[in-house]
């Protein structure tokens, strides 16, 4: 059985432990890899763990809500669900795309629906994203409006994300955007070659030539293109790398 991740937001400890048993109980496919009261918490774990939902409280302390968060991100790969005491945010929320809108206190009837219909989304968008694989590792097709071009994977230097587009930077100097957006190509690339150093980046580890450690972290590549490691993510790069 195929597991999905999943992120709470909510400021109210008791809020959280409720759904967590909800989650637990009723849906075995998914797994609750953080809970976090407060919005820098939030996207530093979003940002780490990227997880397939999103359970999101409204309002929170110091007169924030968890809007703030989503538009703090580029783009929210993630399904979200609002589970909130208010309904005066309902629209707003529909209008952000998410998949469902729960009050409290939560109806279980309510919450395996909405809890369905992500993942329903989640498997359709990745039976979409298979289809522009080839049986190959070695090339990727890369969907623009007007065409798909396939480039070999071993000629990407690194990928930036640029809104809900992807920007391919090749070893020849040119660049290729496409359509899908960066998480997308996240899970796609093989994992042993190609690291996300920051939000906006992943690197072919093949084209670093160092990392600078002397004005800040950064990957120095064979291109001579300096790209900044973000803090989050340093760790995770040292222990890939294995120099700690």
């Amino acid at each position: 059985m195929k597991k999905y991740s999943a992120l709470i937001l909510d400021d109210d400890i008791e809020n959280i432990k409720l759904l967590s048993i909800y989650i637990n109980k009723y849906f075995k496919n998914i797994n609750i890899i953080a809970t976090v009261n407060d919005i820098e918490n939030c996207i530093e774990a979003y940002y780490t763990y990227l997880p397939d939902l999103l359970f999101l409280d409204v309002e929170l302390e110091g007169n924030e809500t968890s809007f703030n968060f989503l538009e703090s991100i580029e783009h929210i790969k993630s399904k979200t669900i609002f589970i909130s005491s208010y309904d005066e945010y309902a629209i707003k929320a529909i209008n952000l795309d998410v998949v469902g809108y729960i009050l409290k206190p939560i109806k279980i009837n309510e919450l395996v629906k909405v809890v369905d219909k992500a993942i329903s989304q989640i498997k359709k968008e990745a039976t979409n994203l298979d289809s522009h694989k080839l049986s190959s590792n070695n090339i990727i097709a890369i969907p623009s409006a007007s065409k798909v071009e396939l480039v070999p994977v071993q000629n990407i230097v690194y990928l930036e994300a640029d809104g809900r587009y992807t920007i391919f930077h090749l070893s020849n100097g040119s660049n290729r955007v496409s359509s899908r957006n960066l998480g997308e190509y996240e899970k796609m690339l093989n994992k042993s070659v190609f690291f996300r150093i920051h939000h906006r980046y992943i690197v072919n580890l093949n084209m670093v030539n160092n990392i600078n450690k002397t004005a800040g972290n950064y990957c120095e590549l064979l291109n001579n293109k300096a790209l900044p490691i973000a803090k989050r993510r340093q760790e995770s790069l040292n222990k890939f790398l294995n120099l700690k």
